[in-house]
């Protein structure tokens, strides 16, 4: 099993990161504790999957992550009304007028939360290499931070701040991102309007580039690769057949970003099992059944308990799902 090439991927969702992070615990306290960043020969994200991803490898000495799973779950359940403040029902009625004309929240919150975490640290600053996800519309094009690109260019090696900032910046939640990278002015989205499940970008990488020197694996096959996919809850309900037919640019101003997310993870989820056999690849996710708690912007005490119970009852306490994550341990030498 030594030559296995195991690949972790986290999906963008905003609060509901809270999701993978708890599964990421439970993997660790099955495995004795072993941390996240040893288990992994690369681990891709995007938006909050691509915080998770820094967050969790981040390292201020080299040798040891900076923060534990407990702290970076707090980022959710402590600091997530930063980034997405509650409103009250006036605050609510007036930010419908101006989230016609302007996104939903201020970067102040977001903005903070990530120079707290993050500080100047870069991507070479990570114990294990990265792959996280974004969109620049400035220049048109798909932009992949790569820990594989940041060691042999220096233009590259981002600041996890600007990557973490470029890759979460949803549309209508959040302002796009305004910065300079690798020689040129960018102005990037969140790379969930293309690729909200980064898992199929993670395979390509270790397909193409395994025997590159940061990654050191040379002998390696396509088969060779185990992947581990981690979602972050979708919404399970249908919107009404009647509403959608009416539905002109206003209405789907705000569910077109679900909506197409989801539709690229599933598209994802099903290039994934058909070009990795089922002992490669495991995909954990959760069913949002509740409305009042489908939106990745909620912030609420109770949004974030029910997404909280729900994993604990739905993925952590299903006997069959488990079962299937000590396989996949078992088989990709974890």
């Amino acid at each position: 099993m030594a030559k296995t090439f195991r690949i972790l991927s986290i999906d963008g969702g905003g609060l509901r990161g809270i999701i993978p992070v708890l599964v990421l615990k439970e993997l660790e306290r099955r495995m004795g504790g072993k941390p996240i960043y040893q288990m992994f020969d690369l681990i891709a994200g995007t938006s909050t999957g691509g915080l998770i991803a820094c967050a969790m490898t981040v390292s201020a000495d080299g040798k040891n992550p900076m923060y534990t799973l407990d702290q970076i779950a707090a980022i959710y359940t402590q600091r997530g009304k930063e980034i997405f403040p509650k409103k009250n029902w006036l605050e609510n009625t007036l930010n419908e007028v101006s989230s016609l004309k302007n996104p939903e929240f201020s970067v102040q919150g977001i903005n903070k939360v990530l120079r707290d975490l993050l500080d100047h640290k870069r991507m070479m600053n990570c114990l294990c290499p990265l792959l996280v996800t974004s969109y620049d519309l400035y220049n048109n094009q798909a932009v992949f931070f790569k820990s594989r690109h940041a060691a042999i260019n220096p233009m590259e090696n981002a600041e996890l701040y600007d990557v973490c900032r470029a890759s979460s910046a949803a549309p209508t939640y959040l302002p796009a991102y305004d910065c300079f990278y690798n020689n040129k002015r960018r102005i990037f989205i969140d790379g969930g309007i293309f690729i909200n499940n980064p898992s199929i970008a993670a395979l390509v990488e270790a397909s193409k580039y395994h025997s590159d020197p940061i990654y050191n694996k040379p002998d390696i096959k396509f088969s060779d690769i185990c992947l581990l996919s981690i979602g972050t809850g979708h919404y399970s309900a249908n919107i009404s057949r009647k509403k959608v037919e009416k539905w002109g640019e206003l209405d789907w101003a705000k569910p077109i970003t679900d909506v197409m997310m989801q539709g690229v993870n599933q598209a994802t989820s099903y290039e994934d099992k058909e070009l990795l056999e089922d002992h490669q690849y495991l995909r954990i996710g959760l069913e949002i059944d509740d409305e009042n708690h489908a939106n990745m912007a909620d912030s609420s005490q109770e949004t974030m308990n029910y997404l909280m119970n729900e994993t604990s009852n739905q993925i952590l306490g299903n006997s069959v799902l488990m079962k299937q994550l000590d396989d996949f341990i078992l088989k990709a030498g974890l």
